[in-house]
């Protein structure tokens, strides 16, 4: 029994150390990846940018950047998009697979993509201004309507 109480403290410390490990810090947009700052300055020139948080833990690094309009994205500790959102609006495409775009735009010509996020795996959800969501693998192919 001592054994097992010993086991879930450890665990609760291993947790705990963890936690205060992590920290959150307002950053600029030069504290960015160079990746990730040229996808903004390729996609985004028109955004101005609200404030760019930088999420340090342990073992990884992510990025999210807050533009005024209240568009987001977050990128990894590379730098490489994880997920664009427009909060409803419209984003820019020119980064998605054109093989995404081309399906949206023939089977729902009246809606526009609002959010796209990377999924393991490759997949990738897309959002539609409708309120439907689409998967796609990581060939951009149509896999399947999420409800």
């Amino acid at each position: 029994m001592k054994s097992k109480a010993i086991k879930i403290l450890m665990v609760f410390i291993f947790l705990f150390t963890i936690s205060m490990n992590a920290q959150e810090s307002i950053i600029t947009k030069e504290g960015l990846p160079k990746s990730a700052q040229q996808f903004i300055s390729a996609n985004f020139t028109t955004y101005t940018i609200d404030y760019v948080k930088m999420d340090k833990e342990i073992l990884s690094t992510d990025y999210k950047v807050k533009f005024t309009d209240g568009a987001e994205i977050e990128f990894d500790s590379e730098g490489i998009w994880q997920e664009v959102s427009g909060k409803k609006e419209a984003i820019p495409t020119a980064f998605i697979q054109k093989s995404i775009l081309t399906y949206v735009s023939e089977k729902f010509p009246h809606a526009h993509i609002v959010k796209i996020e990377k999924g393991r795996f490759g997949k990738q959800e897309v959002k539609l201004s409708n309120g439907l969501e689409l998967e796609f693998n990581s060939k951009g192919e149509f896999k399947r309507i999420d409800d």
